[in-house]
């Protein structure tokens, strides 16, 4: 039974971060077209100040929402935690954005929401077990002889 309410709650909190995830490659997207087609911003300078600020709100939104944290309590070094996975997500995202657009030709917003989705599921995979982790150290068990 402790396995399946285990796998329930995981389950749960992967939608939850699905979820949080949409409004971050909106406010993503949005930046990135803004900066790039409207100021003018070279897109890869784009897409990075538009993680930073998709990141912040992810963060946010994770901690509180999707796996239920106190915001206040260690904000920063979950924060950093989070920063830290999430580098390696830019990454990922920036060479294939960049792969996308100039090898493959596609429109830079295209190649962006492609680079997005490569690194949804190892985004939620190294969050839940790095960032979001139970700090409370468990009692071991007795064992009895």
């Amino acid at each position: 039974m402790g396995v399946m309410i285990s796998n329930k709650n995981v389950l749960k909190e992967f939608i939850k971060f699905g979820i949080v995830g949409v409004s971050n490659t909106f406010i993503n997207l949005l930046l990135l077209y803004l900066l790039t087609s409207v100021v003018g911003i070279y897109y890869l300078i784009s897409a990075i100040i538009a993680f930073v600020v998709a990141n912040l709100n992810s963060f946010v939104l994770n901690k509180t929402w999707t796996f239920r944290e106190n915001l206040k309590k260690n904000f920063f070094k979950k924060y950093v935690k989070f920063f830290v996975v999430s580098l390696n997500s830019l990454i990922i995202d920036l060479a294939a954005l960049y792969l996308f657009t100039e090898v493959f030709h596609l429109y830079y917003m295209f190649s962006q929401a492609i680079a997005i989705a490569l690194s949804f599921g190892l985004n939620f995979f190294f969050n839940k077990k790095f960032t979001f982790t139970n700090d409370l150290k468990r009692p071991e068990p007795k064992v009895q002889c």
